[in-house]
């Protein structure tokens, strides 16, 4: 009887496998991928028929001369705003608060935003941007190693900065930003630049300011002469070429049309354009000289000597027209009796 207990219990242990056991459980279900990302170009579809630009009245010129002035019609701090934040192009700010993808930003920000500073974030690739009508953008102090999209984001482009971003080790970099044909400004400060090698022809460029980087040869003048031939402003200061003795004979012969070079103006003024009222010349500003160095200096201008630091100048941007004026009126002639 025992073994036909036993015999029975093996033959239901067979007929139902797994009594007894632990239930086997079910595996989850897939979770479905998330949808890929809208490329640079969607984003620039829907920025161009679903946002108006708040400067779409101003040309390239008065927009370039809007941002140069720093001339925003409203400035925004942060990213949480809506309509009532600002009007027409503002200037927003969000520097410094570990950004590092803006992509899908979306509300009143495309519709207002025409200058945007992100500078000192995390951002690693311009494509986590969203599409805007910026005229200015400042990615300085950002871990970039991809400026693709860069054109295709921000098609009214105008002035760039990528201080303290290592723009030789981005593959690609000077080919994105010759890609922006309206291109007025690169401001690129300690950015690793020691060649214009390969700098690609920056038809539209005006402004290149790159201080403390590493240009080290005179030869680079000429280099870049033939990259940016409608450049009017350029910053070296703080280069090793800047101290070689032809430098300044190379950017005179293959630079001419420079009306500013080095933060001072190239334009040499004389009394008679001051007599002649084609500089105004403000006598009477202030100068609010620091203590310590400056302390008992005053404008040397007012004298007759153009000055040498714009701390104590009372116009620092005509000083030479100053002096001229003042030399004027005191009658200083030369050798051969020319107003000085």
């Amino acid at each position: 009887a025992a073994e036909a207990a036993g015999a029975a219990t093996v033959e239901e242990a067979v007929a139902a496998p797994g009594a007894g056991a632990p239930p086997i459980e079910e595996a989850p279900a897939a979770v479905a991928a998330p949808p890929p990302a809208p490329s640079p170009a969607e984003l620039s579809k829907r920025l161009q028929e679903e946002v108006p630009d708040p400067w779409a009245a101003l040309s390239d010129e008065d927009a370039y001369e809007k941002v140069s002035g720093e001339a925003w019609d409203s400035v925004i701090e942060g990213l949480c705003f809506d309509a009532a934040a600002g009007t027409g192009g503002a200037h927003v700010i969000a520097k410094g608060a570990e950004l590092h993808d803006l992509s899908s930003a979306s509300g009143a920000f495309p519709g207002l935003a025409v200058s945007l500073d992100v500078s000192e974030n995390a951002f690693e690739r311009v494509e986590a941007l969203p599409a805007l009508w910026l005229r200015d953008l400042s990615l300085a102090s950002n871990p970039l190693s991809s400026l693709n999209g860069l054109s295709v984001l921000f098609p009214k482009l105008l002035a760039i900065d990528l201080s303290f971003v290592d723009i030789p080790s981005i593959d690609g970099g000077w080919a994105a930003l010759a890609d922006c044909p309206q291109l007025r400004s690169l401001v690129a400060e300690s950015a690793g630049v020691s060649s214009f090698e390969d700098m690609p022809k920056l038809v539209s460029l005006q402004n290149l300011e790159l201080l403390e980087n590493e240009i080290e040869e005179v030869d680079e003048v000429e280099r870049l002469a033939k990259c940016c031939p409608a450049l009017k402003r350029l910053d070296l200061r703080e280069n090793p070429l800047v101290t070689e003795p032809f430098y300044l004979k190379a950017v005179a012969k293959h630079l001419p049309q420079l009306a500013w070079h080095n933060n001072q103006s190239t334009k040499k003024y004389t009394a008679q354009d001051a007599a002649k009222g084609k500089v105004h010349v403000n006598f009477d500003a202030e100068v609010n000289a620091v203590d310590g160095l400056f302390k008992n200096e005053g404008c040397s201008c007012i004298e007759g000597n153009p000055c040498i630091d714009p701390v104590t100048c009372i116009d620092w941007e005509h000083r030479e027209a100053v002096a001229a004026e003042a030399r004027r009126k005191k009658g200083l002639r030369g050798p051969a009796g020319e107003f000085m």
